[in-house]
């Protein structure tokens, strides 16, 4: 079992696709602002949830950018606090969700291990 299989969320209802537990850095751009740097917290062909500071309304369409990948364009569905669920306006195909979640840890830099450990 590869570390991917084991970070997928189960299916809840009313959600159409597994989600993958992901830890990605993104920017989001609402048409006419400015960048916004988050965090993917997880990840489906369907949508994201994302956290950091947005500045997004319920409804309204951003544009997507994962490294790697061209933009995607997104609704918000929900937005709490700080986090904010997302839908794909075109689906991502399963290889694409796949790929980043296995390579999800590899942009981040590795723990120093200190003291013999």
């Amino acid at each position: 079992m590869t570390k991917a299989q084991l970070a997928i969320l189960p299916i809840p209802d009313g959600r159409r696709a597994e989600r993958r537990v992901v830890n990605l850095a993104a920017r989001l751009r609402d048409p006419g602002a400015a960048l916004m740097d988050v965090e993917i917290m997880n990840l489906s062909t369907a949508g994201f949830m994302a956290q950091g500071d947005m500045q997004v309304e319920t409804g309204s369409y951003i544009w997507l950018k994962l490294s790697g990948l061209e933009p995607q364009n997104c609704r918000v569905v929900w937005v709490e606090g700080d986090k904010a669920g997302f839908e794909f306006s075109a689906p991502l195909h399963p290889a694409t969700v796949d790929l980043l979640a296995l390579t999800n840890g590899n942009s981040r830099p590795k723990p120093q291990r200190r003291f013999g450990r």
